[in-house]
């Protein structure tokens, strides 16, 4: 209970720090919102009137006190207009593309964990083959490859030289409903959540292999092999499960890394999710959306980290003590 507590409270400061910078750094982003929101096409009359309205001619202790009582006091938080789709409200900017960031996110993370676990306990059954030392140098490959880069081969191999696979986007022009439109949407994911898919996996079976490494010295192995207890029992009932703890406790570093691929993969396939909206909204200086999708983006990751701590606790019952 304990180690619950701890974690919650850890969460909280976490979140009131992220809060903060949420707020302060968007404004030390050189350029003057208006000037990016009009393009200095406006008298200076009409400049001022734009100015009022996007709320800029407040002062900054004012626009922070309307920024926490946007986030504490509406459910959902609500964040103003954004500047670029005025009279939009961010809040349903980001709530209709959340889905979309959150498809490619539990995709990757689930098939990457997964791919690194499987061939993780295969490594550990067959140790000393090629098996262990190609997937070591395929997950350094992958893990050691800018996102970017490999988003942009990925297009240019399935997208332009072979042409079976949609380059950019969501879904198919047009399409609002039915089989074609779900085809759609799985056929415009598939290059994004290969190329999360191929980065998470690379860091995630680094971490699990060092910690393989050092459970197979363990004692309690040596007698289990002593035992005759098959390579196979060995490979996941002890071996995997205890090299899953520092893979698990690195949850909340592992999400925000993964985080930052996200918003660079959907930026490359021009993927209408929270990263990519994040992006155009820091380029037109939309202090609201960036306020907005940063918010969103940190709950995500404390939500994750949090979830990797109460894991972390099932796999290791001391440390609730």
């Amino acid at each position: 209970m304990n180690f619950i507590v701890k974690r919650i409270a850890v969460s909280l400061v976490v979140f009131f720090a992220a809060i903060n910078l949420d707020f302060f750094l968007p404004r030390f982003i050189p350029g003057n919102a208006a000037d990016a929101f009009t393009g200095k096409a406006l008298s200076a009359n009409e400049y001022q009137l734009v100015v009022a309205r996007l709320g800029l001619n407040l002062p900054p202790a004012q626009q922070y006190v309307h920024f926490l009582q946007g986030i504490f006091f509406n459910w959902p938080p609500f964040f103003g207009f954004s500047f670029q789709y005025y009279p939009q409200t961010v809040s349903v900017l980001i709530l209709n593309r959340v889905g979309w960031t959150l498809l490619l996110l539990v995709s990757s993370l689930v098939l990457a964990i997964g791919i690194a676990f499987f061939v993780g306990a295969l490594s550990v059954i067959k140790r000393g083959g090629k098996l262990e030392f190609s997937s070591l140098y395929a997950a350094v490959l992958c893990w050691s490859t800018p996102a970017f880069f490999l988003g942009l081969a990925l297009i240019w191999i399935f997208g332009v030289v072979i042409h079976v696979l949609p380059q950019f986007g969501n879904v198919g022009f047009g399409l609002t409903g039915g089989v074609d439109y779900y085809l759609s949407i799985i056929q415009h994911a598939i290059l994004p959540i290969i190329t999360m898919t191929s980065v998470i996996y690379g860091q995630s079976f680094i971490i699990l292999r060092g910690a393989t490494l050092q459970v197979l010295g363990s004692d309690y192995i040596t007698a289990a092999r002593a035992r005759g207890i098959k390579e196979s029992t060995i490979a996941f009932k002890y071996v995997l499960r205890n090299s899953l703890l520092p893979l698990v406790s690195l949850t909340g570093y592992a999400v925000a890394y993964v985080i930052s691929v996200l918003v660079v993969v959907e930026f490359v396939f021009a993927y209408a999710g929270l990263g990519d909206l994040m992006v155009d909204a820091i380029v037109y200086r939309d202090y609201p959306v960036v306020e907005g999708t940063f918010f969103y983006i940190t709950v995500i990751v404390i939500i994750l980290a949090f979830v990797g701590d109460i894991l972390l606790l099932k796999l290791d019952p001391t440390l609730k003590k």
